[in-house]
């Protein structure tokens, strides 16, 4: 059989509709999400290109005196049973939008109150989304993606809002983001405090709020890391905030042989408490 005919017979090969680069992204942005601190050398699983199928014509060959094999069973569905149950709080009454732009002055206003005087915000890697759309020191934006199967994981499922900001004043760099979802989501806010990395020391408190919320306030550090601080509030309305504080400009799950860029970070666990209590930190206003 000849090439020509070789294709001819096998067809077309469809181009792959998965964006890889899309998916690596949205993995990365998936860990960073689920778990905020991570030791160096932990990655995200690779994602290989679909493979083309090929079908050869004819019949499949039987070695005399075995059976046919049996048909295959289809996979079942990755994404029918989904590792992130669906968010449980009522649908917002904003739009993403509008939204992301009221949480936006909320919180760079709560911010710029706490932090030292002459500290300026300035813009952050993670506050790139979707990759080449770089937003504003503390801007908000809506991370959303509908739940894809792809090489037998589900992939995607993410509605949150997420805001970044690098800090420089006196004492040196350090970084502040923030998200705020509705509960139930793959964002959700620590209600318990967890077991921490390893070789990573950890304080951690739990605690109500003046309106019944769940705190649960931590602070991590390893040797040749940062330091982040972190605290975790659930609010009655169904509304999850979590704020975090690390003394480097980029990102403490990073390795910084030569220290932390400041001796600590910009806001105590005091200040990010105050802020993730804050009314207008809501999705529900």
């Amino acid at each position: 059989m000849s090439k020509e005919q070789f294709d001819a017979a096998i067809g077309v090969v469809p181009v792959s509709t998965v964006d890889v680069e899309a998916v690596l992204d949205r993995e990365r942005r998936r860990a960073r999400v689920a778990i905020p601190w991570m030791t160096a050398g932990a990655g995200v699983a690779a994602v290989a290109v679909g493979a083309a199928f090929v079908f050869a014509p004819g019949d499949p060959v039987l070695v005399p005196g075995s059976a046919p094999s049996a048909p295959v069973s289809p996979s079942p569905d990755p994404c029918a049973v989904s590792p992130y149950p669906p968010q449980t709080g009522a649908p917002i009454p904003e739009k993403a939008d509008v939204a992301a732009n009221r949480l936006s002055g909320v919180l760079t206003a709560a911010v710029q109150q706490r932090v030292a005087a002459g500290t300026k915000l300035q813009p952050h890697a993670q506050g790139e989304y979707p990759k080449g759309t770089q937003h504003g020191p503390l801007g908000f934006y809506h991370v959303f993606s509908a739940q894809v199967a792809y090489e037998g994981s589900c992939s995607g499922g993410e509605d949150y809002f997420m805001a970044a900001a690098t800090t420089a004043g006196p004492a040196g760099k350090g970084n502040v983001w923030a998200i705020v979802t509705r509960l139930g989501g793959n964002a959700t806010p620590a209600t318990e405090c967890g077991k921490p990395p390893v070789d990573t020391q950890q304080s951690c408190g739990r605690k109500t709020g003046p309106h019944g919320e769940t705190i649960v306030e931590e602070t991590l550090s390893s040797p040749g890391y940062a330091t982040a601080n972190r605290t975790n509030v659930t609010k009655p309305d169904g509304t999850g905030v979590m704020v975090e504080a690390q003394n480097v400009a980029d990102d403490a799950k990073q390795r910084h042989p030569d220290g932390p860029d400041m001796p600590a970070p910009p806001l105590s666990l005091a200040q990010l408490t105050d802020i993730a209590l804050d009314a207008g930190l809501t999705l529900y206003p």
